[in-house]
């Protein structure tokens, strides 16, 4: 039965009473609610959006099977089978970033159904989707913190996810069938007020045949299900084009799915349960379907976000006053830091004192190697959204000890290390680390390679962008790890019985565009190579709701959309 929510009303009256509380063990708004002047509108039409999930459709088959009405809908579409889901396919968890555009790393929800877990304090366990006990703050909130006037309405048949996520709509609930849902959107579409500008509409019998008989075509009870839902959301699109000032509005209808399955199950990182569809239709749209390039999983490393060995179990990679050494990793700089913010440490701090080794940046030009206060620098510039792979080549010369750096293959610079101390007592970090200045700094690492051996200069030069598990010096690395697991908070050692990183901070997993090689030689990028996730659902609807994030919202998608505005703005 669907209610209009006066919950919204009352979060007002809420704002005035955290004012006057300070020590309360709680507060429900994390952080407290900031009212925006209303963005201008600046375009000729009244823009809406329509958002629906059919629950369970996998991306692998609905390519395999486009049913009648999505069919259409792909002429006017920017669209792709294979967007991300949140690596935590569970439905909560998976729901949850889609409505909060942050991935469950940030948002905290990691269950099927929104319950807490026992350690959590008790008087949280009814936490309504205010952020407080999870992290997550939903899209219907931000809409009051924008200062819009739109109205919204949501319909399901999953009571938790009304509970927890629509409790902010201005209509919400929940009916006891998807043909209910379809019959209850209809009738608020074509008949709700001008100001309705964001509606969500959630079909769940899919993911229920796709657990009884399997997530495929070939379970003939799951096409049959995404087959009337298909014919549901035909006489819904109806249903929007019915309305009375139809012609005023414009409309982006986004269809898409919380996850996909693996057999009869859903819940993991793997991509069958990952990949879904993802597809924007407004009729002005040309039609677009995005190949989704080759990628590589990892998380984006800043100031308390990072990957940790106790210094207990890294004592392995000291690198003492003598001995040979390589190591090797590839970096991607989101954001350059001040100064010589550390990429990989073995120090206590990156200054010139403490002993251990680390890769440091330098200056924002290139980066240096450095054992105690003894470096050697390779000035060639980084450029964000790049991929670079350091090396450095550790190695005895008679009795002296001398160190090589290369990037992307190219050796850059060499010199002697004399007698400096690269054995600390501190932990191995990667990532972010004790350091001078750069605390801005956001970095992506991936295959950390560490060899009790210098390995040959044409080696490195000719084989910087392999993979380590391919590395024919395999049996001379002490320390792999791909920094790409996926899901959860350790980063797996490759080397049996070496020690794993652990994340740190409020990680999120996210996938890179795998270019280690393509952009180093300069290869031209395909214009229809575009890797969407689930957290770029939410920026597309601010974009077009002409919504400006506020930096605090800590969004963890991108917008793409605007790319195509000679296609729609002002048609």
């Amino acid at each position: 039965m669907m209610k209009i929510n006066s919950y919204r009303i009352l979060i007002l009256v809420a704002i005035v009473a955290l004012t006057a509380v300070t020590n309360s063990c709680k507060k429900y708004f994390d952080p407290p609610l900031v009212f925006e002047k209303e963005e201008p509108n600046t375009f000729t039409k009244d823009r809406k959006v329509l958002l629906i999930s059919i629950d369970g459709l996998a991306g692998v088959e609905l390519a395999n099977y486009v049913p009648a009405t999505i069919g259409k809908l792909l002429a006017h579409s920017k669209y792709t089978f294979e967007s991300m889901a949140d690596a935590n396919t569970r439905d909560a968890a998976a729901w949850t970033t889609i409505l909060s555009g942050k991935s469950s790393g940030k948002h905290g929800v990691n269950s099927n159904d929104f319950d807490v877990t026992d350690e959590d304090d008790d008087d949280i366990h009814d936490h309504e989707g205010s952020g407080v006990s999870t992290g997550y703050i939903s899209l219907y909130q931000r809409f009051l913190e924008s200062g819009r006037s739109l109205k919204t309405f949501s319909v399901t048949t999953w009571e938790p996810l009304d509970h927890n996520l629509f409790n902010l709509s201005d209509e919400n609930g929940v009916v006891g069938s998807d043909e209910a849902v379809k019959t209850t959107a209809i009738d608020r579409i074509k008949k709700g007020e001008d100001d309705l500008g964001f509606a969500v509409i959630n079909f769940r019998d899919l993911n229920t045949e796709g657990v009884s008989g399997g997530f495929s075509m070939a379970n003939p009870d799951y096409k049959t299900a995404l087959d009337r839902i298909d014919a549901y959301i035909g006489e819904i699109l109806t249903a929007v084009e019915q309305r009375k000032n139809y012609t005023g509005e414009d409309w982006l209808i986004i269809i898409t799915s919380n996850h996909g399955g693996l057999d009869r199950s859903y819940g993991g990182a793997t991509l069958e349960e990952r990949k879904v569809p993802l597809i924007f239709y407004n009729p002005n749209f040309s039609k677009r379907q995005f190949i989704t390039p080759a990628f590589t999983n990892g998380f984006k490393a800043s100031n308390g976000i990072n990957g940790t060995i106790p210094a207990v179990d890294a004592s392995r990679y000291n690198l003492g006053t003598s001995g040979e050494y390589t190591i090797q990793l590839k970096l991607l700089v989101h954001q350059f830091g001040t100064l010589n913010p550390a990429i990989i440490s073995k120090q206590g701090n990156t200054g010139n004192s403490d002993d251990g080794w680390s890769f440091i940046h330098n200056g924002g030009i290139g980066w240096r190697f450095k054992i105690k206060g003894t470096q050697v620098t390779f000035n060639k510039q980084f450029e964000a959204g790049k991929w670079y792979t350091l090396t450095a080549r550790i190695y005895m010369d008679g009795s002296t000890r001398k160190v090589q750096v290369f990037t992307d293959g190219e050796m850059g610079a060499e010199g002697s290390l004399g007698t400096a101390q690269g054995t600390s007592s501190s932990n191995l970090n990667v990532g972010f680390s004790a350091s001078y200045a750069g605390g801005s700094l956001v970095q992506s690492v991936k295959d950390v390679c560490i060899y009790n051996k210098a390995l040959p200069i044409d080696y490195i030069t000719g084989n910087y962008c392999k993979s380590p598990v391919d590395d024919q010096y395999k049996a001379d690395m002490i320390g792999a790890w791909d920094l790409g697991d996926g899901i959860g908070a350790r980063l797996k050692n490759g080397i049996t019985g070496a020690p794993d990183f652990m994340v740190n901070g409020a990680y999120s997993w996210e996938f890179f565009q795998n270019d280690f090689c393509k952009l180093s030689t300069g290869s031209e990028k395909n214009p229809d190579e575009l890797l969407l996730n689930a957290v770029d659902i939410a920026p597309q609807i601010f974009y077009w709701l002409n919504i400006k994030p506020a930096e605090s919202w800590g969004l963890d998608g991108k917008v793409f959309l605007s790319e195509y505005e000679t296609e729609f703005v002002g048609k």
